[in-house]
């Protein structure tokens, strides 16, 4: 690999923006660091260091339609009507529709719940529901995290003398169902100043704005929800940034310490967090409890989870716990068995594609959404996943790089028969006979935004110090960056001005690196570790002691046997040039 093409690998990303100056206290490659982020003003810089939840979470009420759902729900309990909740099938819909469920309990609003089949429904509200409600007596139908789409459904729910409030999150067609209200951040009309709530934290809303009207003596309890609202916020992929970083993080807190019987004996039996001294942090959510109650629904019916999350008899919880454990287990499996099917297909003919788009009858459809998302991670481009029913393709797309994946669909519109989604993720059936059309409109719309790598990974640091200016207050700080996610990764800085003290290898297999590093600027001891770091350089000459060096890593701080210190984790190293 030449110099220049290394070089243009670890440089630095550019930010044109003036850097911020009249935060105190704060560390200067922290303000750095912001300013990168486009966090410049002082009250911008405050909220995303220390979220607080009376301060930094908007009101209900600026829901332009707001008022109509509470005048609605109280017209239901005035009259004790029956309300039919109408969920999704993924962890978010499942969140959303317990958080209502519980809230509906605390009314006194008795209520019917359907949470469709991922293998047999497909996504959004359908008639065999509604006909299951009106067989109920429901004459109040709410939808969380789907609805926006439809509009046929909400006119048959309309002829069964059924209204309709959706609570929803997605993309907002041109024609929207003829609801009694619509909550939605999506609509550029609906006066919320955050765009980007899940559809838990839509629903959690509507559920703030109900205890305050209906039950205002037992507002103070609504925070016990927020673990609910913080896990389907981060399986969602929402961003984490705004008002979402303030809702995960205290969900975090009360996740710690839940309520919910289901989610201690889910921790309990996955032993998650084990690894992590008990800390349960937003990658565990993410990559431990989402994919756990995603399992039901990928392997079964997403019911199960919905009736697992609202399970108040402990020996039961535990037995659907255990349940929910196997069915992760065996998704594993599976997902990983297509995972190899589909790369295998990529290799042999998508290859110099920007856009992944693979389809197969065998493909089972209760995981092709995250297979798509690993396929999408590793080949950090757009990809879908779909399997063959007849004539028709139905199945699921993830996104990389940032690119809008509705923006991509919205421009391939005319091959599809439906989709729905958001940023990062979306669902779309089309008819086989457009499956290539699509594939080629797809791939010429992001041709342009995607770089294709085909050696080394492209790394960009968010920010280029000198080693000397890190210290234990930096270390601190970026701490109050947490939760990490979509929208707010860990930082990653590159680094100068270090010289090699030691290395060695570390770890059962060997496979990691122990490094200590002298700083050039005044000889200061720090550490680093590097897992699966390989010793040499890229021309195959091994690192050793005395050897200045450059690098990208994070810092942290490392509590080892209750002494605090500096580490920086390795990502990537090299001789300067």
């Amino acid at each position: 690999m030449s110099k220049k093409k290394l070089s243009q690998r670890w440089s630095e990303k550019q930010y044109g923006a003036p850097v911020v100056s009249d935060v105190k206290d704060v560390h200067p490659i922290t303000i750095r660091l912001l300013a990168h982020r486009g966090i410049l003003k002082k009250e911008e810089v405050a909220a995303f260091l220390y979220p607080d939840y009376e301060l930094h979470v908007h009101s209900p009420q600026l829901f332009v339609e707001m008022g109509k759902v509470i005048e609605r729900v109280g017209r239901a309990i005035s009259s004790g009507e029956r309300v039919g909740v109408f969920g999704d099938h993924d962890v978010d819909g499942i969140s959303g529709a317990t958080i209502l469920a519980d809230a509906l309990d605390v009314l006194g609003l008795e209520h019917s719940v359907y949470i469709p089949s991922k293998h047999n429904d497909g996504h959004g509200i359908n008639r065999k529901a509604i006909d299951l409600f009106r067989n109920d007596e429901v004459t109040l139908l709410i939808s969380v995290d789907c609805g926006i789409s439809n509009v046929q459904e909400v006119d048959y729910a309309k002829e069964c003398d059924m209204d309709t409030i959706i609570i929803d999150h997605h993309h907002v067609p041109d024609v929207v169902p003829d609801a009694y209200a619509i909550i939605n951040p999506q609509d550029k009309n609906s006066g919320y100043p955050f765009k980007d709530l899940c559809g838990t934290a839509c629903a959690y809303k509507v559920v703030q704005a109900l205890y305050s009207e209906f039950a205002p003596e037992k507002s103070d309890q609504l925070k016990w929800m927020l673990d609910v609202v913080g896990v389907g916020t981060i399986a969602d992929c929402m961003p984490l940034l705004g008002e979402n970083r303030v809702l995960v993080r205290y969900g975090l807190m009360v996740l710690a310490k839940t309520k919910r019987i289901g989610y201690s004996e889910m921790i309990d039996v996955g032993e998650i967090g084990k690894y992590n001294g008990g800390q349960i942090d937003a990658q565990t959510v993410a990559f431990q409890i989402a994919p756990r109650i995603n399992a039901a629904g990928r392997m079964a019916e997403a019911r199960d989870a919905y009736d697992f999350m609202r399970e108040n008899d402990q020996a039961m919880a535990r037995i659907r716990a255990k349940d929910l454990e196997q069915k992760n287990i065996d998704r594993r499996a599976l997902t990983e068995k297509l995972t190899k099917d589909v790369e295998k297909y990529i290799k042999a003919h998508q290859e110099s594609s920007s856009f992944l788009f693979v389809y197969d009858e065998s493909y089972p459809i209760g995981i092709v959404g995250i297979v798509a998302g690993r396929i999408a991670q590793k080949y950090k481009k757009p990809t879908g996943v779909f399997v063959v029913e007849g004539e028709m393709l139905r199945g699921s797309f993830r996104s990389a790089r940032d690119i809008s994946m509705i923006e991509i669909l919205d421009y391939c519109s005319k091959y599809l028969e439906s989709y729905g989604g958001h940023v990062a993720a979306a669902g779309a059936v089309l008819r086989k006979s457009n499956a290539q059309k699509f594939f080629a409109a797809a791939d010429e719309f992001v041709r342009p935004t995607v770089e294709v790598v085909d050696d080394v990974e492209l790394l960009e640091a968010d920010v280029k110090l000198d080693a000397g200016e890190i210290d234990e207050n930096l270390a601190h700080e970026l701490q109050q960056f947490e939760p990490f996610g979509h929208g707010n990764p860990v930082p990653l800085f590159w680094i100068t001005g270090l010289t090699i003290e030691s290395v060695r290898s570390v770890g059962k297999t060997g496979k990691h690196l122990k490094v200590v590093f002298s700083k050039v600027y005044d000889h200061s001891i720090i550490e680093g570790i590097g897992f699966g770091l390989t010793p040499v350089d890229t021309s195959g000459k091994e690192f050793v002691e005395g050897d200045d060096v450059e690098l990208f890593a994070k810092i942290e701080q490392n509590d080892w046997q209750g002494r605090i210190s500096v580490q920086l984790n390795i990502v990537q190293w090299r001789r300067p040039l």
